[in-house]
């Protein structure tokens, strides 16, 4: 599932490898520490891109904002 991460620092967009039919909010809920992130592709707040990178490890307690990208 790809997914877009707001962080109080970055946006990540990347995705997430989630069971079928399993719901963003359980696979969040699930993973309590960190969840894994692969292509991802991370920006400043404003968009500017920073780096991209196969595979990210993002903190649970940092998330503000995750959802389903377009």
């Amino acid at each position: 599932m790809l997914v877009k991460i707001w962080t109080d620092t970055f946006i990540i967009t990347g995705e997430i490898d989630t069971m079928r039919d399993e719901r963003l909010t359980d696979y969040v809920r699930e993973n309590k520490e960190f969840i894994a992130v692969t292509q991802v592709n991370v920006t400043d707040r404003e968009g500017k891109d920073l780096f991209r990178t196969h595979f990210l490890n993002v903190s649970t307690s940092h998330i503000e904002i995750i959802l389903p990208a377009e």
